[in-house]
C-alpha cells in the first residue's frame, strides 16, 4: 500500500507512535544516564551529570538512533514518519504535505511526546523528573542562547537534508532511510549533546517540558523558543536547499499537485 491508501487517522496514529519512541527510548536513555551519574557530577544545573552515567554519550546516541530508525522501518510506508514538527513544516514548505495533514501530524507528534514522558515518569517514578527533568534539553552552562539556537539549527538543517533525500529523491535507496536518518540524529547528539542536550525536534523537547511541569519539576520553559524556532528554521532551510540544489535540477520542474499529500479523513 502507498501512503495515499492510508487514512489521515492511521497516519496520525503512527506519527504518535514514532514520536513516542523518541521520547520514551531516547529521552528515557538520558534519564537513565543522569540517574546513574556519580553524586559529585554536579547539582547546580539539572543536566550537569549528563554523559557521566552508565550509558554515556555513546549509549545515549545509540538509543536515539534506534528510537528514530525503528519507527521509520515500521511505519515509514504509512505516514513517511516525520516524527518531528520541524520536518513536517519543512515538507509543508515544499508542498509535499497539505496544511490539514501537517496540522494533524504535528498535534499527533506533540501528543506522542507528552504521553511518552508521562508514562516513563509513572514507570520510573518521580525521580525521573526530580533528578533528570525527564531528559529535557537546555543549553549547558556557559552556552549562550544564540549559540544553542545556532547549534540546533545547523544539525536540523542536515537532518532535513537527509530526510528529503531519503523520502523524496527516488535515486536514494529506501532501505537505508532508517539508518541514515537515525544516524544523523545520533551523530548530532554526540557532537552537540553537551551544548544543547541534542534535540533537533520541538516535540522531543516539549514533551519532557510538559512532563516536568506536570510533575512539579524544575521549569526550563525560558529555553523553549530555542528548540522550537531553531529546528524549524533549520528544517525549512534544509528542505529548500535540497529542493533547489539537488532535486529540481534532476526533476526539471516545480512539484505539481500530485506531490501534495491528500487531506484524508
Amino acid at each position: 500500500m502507498g501512503q495515499e491508501e492510508y487514512t489521515l487517522t492511521q497516519k496520525a496514529i503512527v506519527e504518535f507512535l514514532g514520536t513516542f519512541s523518541i521520547v520514551f527510548i531516547g529521552a528515557g536513555a538520558v534519564v537513565v544516564d543522569l540517574m546513574t551519574a556519580p553524586p559529585d557530577a554536579g547539582t547546580e544545573f539539572v543536566l550537569d551529570g549528563l554523559g557521566m552515567g552508565t550509558l554515556g554519550w555513546v549509549g545515549i546516541a545509540l538509543a536515539f538512533w534506534g528510537a528514530v530508525a525503528i519507527p521509520i522501518y515500521l511505519f515509514g510506508h504509512v505516514s513517511g514518519q516525520h516524527i518531528n514538527p520541524a520536518v513536517t513544516i519543512g515538507f509543508l514548505v515544499l508542498r509535499r504535505i497539505d496544511g490539514k495533514s501537517a496540522t494533524v501530524y504535528i498535534v499527533a507528534q506533540l501528543a506522542g511526546a507528552i504521553v511518552a514522558g508521562v508514562l516513563f515518569t509513572l514507570i520510573r517514578g518521580p525521580e525521573a523528573v526530580e533528578i533528570a527533568s525527564m531528559g529535557a534539553t537546555a543549553p549547558f552552562p556557559g552556552v549562550e542562547q544564540w549559540q544553542a539556537a545556532l547549534s540546533e539549527g545547523v544539525i536540523t538543517f542536515f537532518l532535513m537534508l537527509t530526510v528529503v533525500a531519503m523520502a523524496v529523491d527516488e535515486r536514494t535507496p529506501d532501505s537505508f532511510a532508517g539508518l541514515a536518518i537515525g544516524g544523523i540524529v545520533a551523530v548530532g547528539v554526540l557532537t552537540t549533546g553537551n551544548i544543547t542536550g541534542g534535540s533537533f525536534n520541538p516535540a522531543r523537547t516539549l514533551g519532557p517540558y510538559v512532563t516536568t511541569t506536570a510533575f512539579g519539576g524544575e521549569s526550563l520553559w525560558a529555553h523553549a523558543w530555542i528548540y522550537v524556532v531553531a529546528p524549524t528554521a533549520g528544517a525549512i532551510a534544509g528542505a529548500i536547499t535540497y529542493d533547489r540544489v539537488v532535486l529540481r535540477p534532476h526533476v526539471g520542474s516545480e512539484p505539481d499537485a500530485s506531490d501534495v499529500a491528500p487531506a484524508d479523513d
